[in-house]
């Protein structure tokens, strides 16, 4: 079964410098060469906010932004558009994006603090607490695991599974002593159909029967921290967790922390905000302080201090695209990293 997911943990909200409402109007800007790849920024203007925190993009290359004023999307021909609940017609019940995620026919899924949104062949739905008789939990959903059949969400008081048209809650009262807290901030699906649920206390395994508790005192500080804000299953099963003081991998019952490692740089210890993995197996960590690829071995640092397509301390997400382009999403934008052909 393949697996598609992305959310956003929620994010303080910053004051954007001068600098950004000066570029509004720019447009693409080719930054300079750096050995392997070059860098190419987008121009502000098409974002209804500059502060992008989700991304997602299908294999036809159709890349999505969310912000906390809207949705935008590029197509594969290069044209921009985007959505908000005033222009859906409340098909997207709320401006406020957490998490995007691609089902697999294409279909996009959008979590925002309104509920959630489906849309597919030009045309959207959408689910809250109210239209779903209370199927969803809450409206203010955090994250997304898109699976075959299943979807599931999980929201500030719980979480929920849609399964065709029905509804599986896991509301306050059914996770009250199973979940350290019931604000769950990530979710992710394995292979053999575990759950893997964040919540801002600790981390929990759920296989629809047993529900075992994960912490920092119980992995002996395998885990960083408690609270989580992001999950990643790799293809070979290997955890990723981000918490808010920095990843950490899961391999059977083996805790490997990176917190501290030198080679992360200043996003060691820092709050992940997002874990991406490329087809090839490369990790990226995007944090606060910058984002960092993992290629197995060694870390690479990318931030402001030491690349010119990173223009800000907080990188919010990192997504590819087809062609081998990587994205990333800002306080102050997108920007791409376009590889160089090898001589």
């Amino acid at each position: 079964m393949t697996l598609r997911r992305l959310r956003a943990f929620p994010l303080p909200v910053f004051v954007l410098t001068a600098f950004a409402s000066l570029h509004l109007s720019l447009p693409p800007v080719a930054a300079a060469d750096e050995g392997e790849f070059r860098w190419v920024i987008q121009d502000l203007s098409r974002f209804p906010d500059p502060e992008v925190i989700a991304m997602a993009t299908d294999d036809q290359g159709t890349k999505w932004f969310g912000t906390k004023k809207g949705l935008t999307r590029l197509t594969q021909l290069g044209d921009w558009q985007t959505f908000t609940a005033e222009n859906t017609n409340k098909g997207l019940p709320s401006n406020a994006i957490t998490a995007l995620a691609i089902g697999e026919n294409r279909e996009l899924w959008v979590a925002t603090e309104g509920g959630v949104s489906w849309y597919a062949n030009g045309a959207w739905k959408n689910f809250t607490r109210e239209n779903t008789a209370n199927g969803l939990p809450d409206n203010y959903v955090t994250s997304l695991a898109i699976g075959k059949d299943e979807r599931w969400f999980g929201t500030k008081s719980g979480f929920a599974m849609l399964r065709g048209s029905s509804w599986t809650t896991y509301g306050a009262d059914k996770v009250s002593g199973r979940l350290p807290h019931k604000m769950v901030t990530a979710i992710a699906l394995d292979s053999n159909g575990d759950k893997w649920i964040g919540t801002i206390a600790g981390l929990v395994k759920f296989n629809n029967t047993t529900w075992t508790q994960i912490t920092r005192d119980n992995t002996n500080s395998g885990l960083p921290h408690n609270s989580i804000t992001w999950i990643t299953v790799a293809p070979g099963g290997a955890k990723w967790i981000g918490t808010q003081m920095g990843v950490a991998k899961l391999i059977g019952a083996t805790w490997t922390s990176y917190k501290g490692a030198v080679d992360m740089g200043e996003i060691a210890s820092e709050q992940v905000y997002n874990l991406f993995l490329e087809k090839n197996g490369n990790l990226w960590v995007s944090a606060k302080g910058g984002t960092a690829r993992f290629d197995g071995s060694a870390w690479r640092l990318f931030n402001k201090n030491n690349t010119t397509g990173i223009q800000t301390r907080y990188v919010y997400a990192v997504t590819a695209d087809k062609d081998g382009g990587i994205w990333f999403a800002t306080q102050k934008g997108v920007s791409e990293m376009v590889p160089l052909p090898k001589e």
